[in-house]
């Protein structure tokens, strides 16, 4: 495999960040596509690149390279963020040197097939002891639950939280190319695990925002970013947006407001559209980032 060239390319010039008071002035995010499909190199990045995030289905990658952005679809990608198009035009040649190199080898690389699978939000904050007790370093149960869910803290940050009914180890299923072709999952032992594992405490918390922002987040809902709650909801979706995270259905929410259940149906769509989110889960994922709950 081969990937001779780019083609498509969009460079895009946005100014998104000023309500941050970040002081950037104006990035560029450069769209492509390639003249081949490069997914079977995914586990190679994924075992080789910094901050790389791996996902199965839909097939999707996104690692740091030279200190920028970048995520790929098999035959499509995006990077982010450059000062001008001078820069875009750089990363992108490097970008398939990094590529064309990881495929000449693929035969001295040890791929890694670990995919990122998120448990929601909500799953997890079910089964925490929901005291707020703070020992594990983050402001509430459902920050936690957050946090785990994206892979940035583990299971065993919680003190209070029961031990698991089993683990589970999964195995890889090559053939002689060293491509995935399935898994086998073993059940090796119940009781709570005190490994630490790897933690994903990465630097690169805007770049990734804005990648999300752009529908490349592999997993949230299209246009699902962090942005600022102030002037994005009114005071009352920011009150059906608390009482959704903590979990209370329609009805229940009606019942606390004193609202029609119809009116908190229609505040709810209002807030799923707003927010570029698909479901309540990642909704309660944007309220736990904003620190609204």
């Amino acid at each position: 495999m081969l990937v001779k060239a780019y083609t498509n390319l969009s460079l895009r010039t946005d100014n998104p960040f000023d309500r941050h008071n970040l002081g950037v002035e104006k990035f560029i995010c450069a769209h492509f596509r390639l003249d081949n499909d490069v997914s079977p190199l995914f586990p190679y990045i994924n075992g080789v690149a910094d901050a790389a995030t791996f996902m199965e289905k839909p097939p999707f990658i996104r690692f740091m390279l030279d200190g920028f952005l970048c995520g790929l679809h098999p035959r499509q990608g995006v990077a982010a963020l450059f000062k001008d198009r001078d820069q875009a035009l750089e990363f992108l040649e490097r970008l398939l040197v990094f590529l064309n190199d990881l495929d000449s080898r693929r035969q001295a690389l040890k791929p890694n097939y670990k995919t990122w699978k998120p448990v929601p939000v909500l799953d997890i904050f079910r089964i925490l002891p929901q005291t707020n007790c703070r020992q594990c370093g983050y402001k509430t149960c459902m920050a936690f639950a957050a946090a785990l869910s994206q892979e940035r803290t583990t299971a065993d940050g919680c003190p209070g939280l029961a031990s698991p009914m089993a683990q589970q180890a999964v195995y890889p299923v090559v053939d002689k190319h060293g491509n995935l072709r399935s898994t086998v999952t073993i059940t090796i032992n119940g009781g709570k695990t005190k490994e630490s594992g790897e933690k994903k405490q990465r630097s690169i918390k805007m770049p990734e925002k804005k990648l999300t922002d752009l529908g490349w987040g592999g997993g949230a809902g299209e246009g699902a970013g962090e942005a600022s709650a102030s002037g994005l909801l009114t005071p009352r979706e920011l009150e059906v947006l608390r009482l959704l995270t903590q979990g209370a259905t329609n009805q229940e929410i009606s019942t606390h407001l004193q609202i029609s259940p119809h009116t908190v149906k229609s505040h709810v769509i209002h807030i799923f559209n707003k927010l570029g989110v698909d479901d309540r889960t990642q909704a309660a994922v944007w309220a736990t980032r904003q620190n609204l709950v």
